[in-house]
């Protein structure tokens, strides 16, 4: 059953993988002009104003990580195999082997497998932000797992509006989470009702770090931006949590926390501790795209 349900999931990922792989490589780096879409009958004419999106999709290095995670839940399934197969000889000393690699074949293999979903689950919650995000008009930009130098880690989502500049962190965790500060608890329910804890490292710090990594990355290119004296830039941090499952009781927060389904109507009713000209706007996405990773 294990075997099987192992199995089931790799191959519905590689289904999962080959979509929003095709939907990554065919429009990343690339920016949507503003989209038009008219109704005649019947109907006065409608016009869907649609953001730019300059860079889609998942970065190279969750990717590479997913199918080097992917691999060795190959290898260990393989090895649970072959060890089955030489505890049924019951010849010694291929019986004896078995008995010591079956259970090592197990542990890897499902320490292995919760590591593959966690990596799967944050994938599949950022695609969820980027088709919220998208609801937003013309006048804003999205880049989408960008690494701003010197930041080694990717940054999930960027939006550049006239309304001001966002960086947004997604999570796609369930279950109960405690947040008091910067101090983050994630709990879980096991399998025999205890209620165990969760570390998960602290969210709020993670953005806010990447919103001033940004500002500073802006300012130091602020020549090439802006023809006017450099202004003072407010970068907003946002997490966001995407799964339904999930409750989340905040105290003392440090930055804006919201379910994905506020997500874009937040940034588009911000607002604005200054505003940006639309050649700004532009020019900031331009920077982002031609000096990061």
């Amino acid at each position: 059953m294990i075997i099987f349900t192992l199995i089931t999931n790799l191959w519905m990922f590689r289904a999962a993988s080959i979509y929003l792989g095709s939907k990554s490589s065919s429009i990343s780096y690339t920016c949507y002009t503003c989209a038009t879409t008219q109704v005649f009958p019947f109907l006065n004419k409608c016009v869907v104003y649609i953001m730019h999106v300059l860079k889609r999709g998942v970065d190279l290095y969750v990717w590479r990580n997913i199918h080097l995670i992917k691999g060795r839940l190959f290898l260990f399934l393989m090895l649970f195999i072959l060890s089955v197969m030489l505890f049924v000889m019951n010849q010694f000393p291929y019986a004896t082997v078995g008995v010591i690699l079956i259970p090592l074949a197990y542990v890897l293999g499902i320490y292995t497998y919760r590591k593959y979903l966690l990596w799967v689950s944050g994938v599949l919650g950022e695609d969820m932000v980027t088709k919220e995000l998208e609801k937003l008009d013309d006048s804003y930009y999205l880049i989408n797992g960008v690494v701003i130098p010197p930041n080694r880690g990717d940054t999930d989502h960027i939006v550049i509006g006239p309304n001001g500049i966002f960086v947004i962190e997604s999570k796609n965790y369930g279950g109960e989470i405690e947040c008091d500060g910067d101090s983050w608890i994630r709990y879980k329910i096991g399998k025999k009702g205890k209620r165990y804890e969760l570390w998960i490292g602290s969210p709020s710090n993670q953005v806010k770090r990447n919103a001033k990594v940004l500002k500073d990355f802006i300012l130091e290119h602020g020549n090439e931006i802006f023809d006017r004296e450099i202004p003072h830039i407010w970068v907003h941090g946002i997490l966001v949590f995407t799964n339904e499952n999930v409750s989340v009781s905040v105290k003392n927060q440090t930055v804006d926390i919201l379910r994905i389904e506020e997500l874009s109507d937040y940034i588009e009713n911000k607002t604005p501790e200054l505003e940006l000209r639309e050649e700004e706007v532009r020019k900031i996405g331009r920077v982002i795209m031609k000096y990061s990773k």
